[in-house]
């Protein structure tokens, strides 16, 4: 019988530690709680020239060939029948359904885009980047994408699935 109240002892010593755990993080925010662990959300911009994901699982990385790391990509970006800024735009309505995700970077470039996306839960932050590429006269374009995420060395897929969710939200422009 000791070691039934050693389990139960253990049991509500664990759920103790978490629901106070919990508590804080309710009230003071996790978002707040990240930041002050982890820093700024916002892991700032990649260049996609050469970037790689090896030896890392908590990224995605999808981009035409020779501009990344093509062994380390997800998957190869498509191409779109379209020009770029058609395709920024059908980009940009496509994430009105995404939740929990903020522009955050400066809007100089025309081309690039970056966004904070967090859990539901948790409130995890990821950093998504997008940059779209004029192909021939501007009459194709295609498009680079790199997620990230700031906490922990794996994301269970998150990314991953993003990435591929957004990329078929556009498969009617792929030529």
């Amino acid at each position: 019988m000791i070691w039934l109240h050693r389990i139960l002892t253990f049991l509500v010593g664990f759920g103790a530690v978490w629901g106070v755990l919990f508590l804080v993080a309710t009230t003071y925010g996790w978002e707040k709680i990240w930041q002050s662990t982890h820093g700024a959300a916002d892991l700032g911009p990649v260049e996609f020239p050469g970037l790689s994901t090896r030896g890392t699982h908590n990224q995605v990385l999808i981009c035409p060939d020779g501009i990344c790391d093509d062994e380390s990509r997800h998957r190869k970006s498509p191409v779109y029948g379209t020009d770029a800024d058609t395709l920024k735009i059908a980009f940009i309505k496509s994430l009105e359904s995404e939740s929990g995700l903020t522009r955050v970077d400066d809007g100089k470039d025309p081309m690039r885009m970056r966004f904070v996306q967090r859990s539901r839960l948790l409130r995890f932050p990821d950093t998504i980047q997008v940059q779209f590429y004029k192909l021939g006269n501007n009459t194709h374009s295609t498009l680079a994408l790199h997620g990230k995420s700031q906490i922990g060395g794996h994301d269970l897929g998150v990314n991953k699935t993003r990435a591929d969710r957004w990329l078929n939200r556009l498969e009617n422009l792929e030529q």
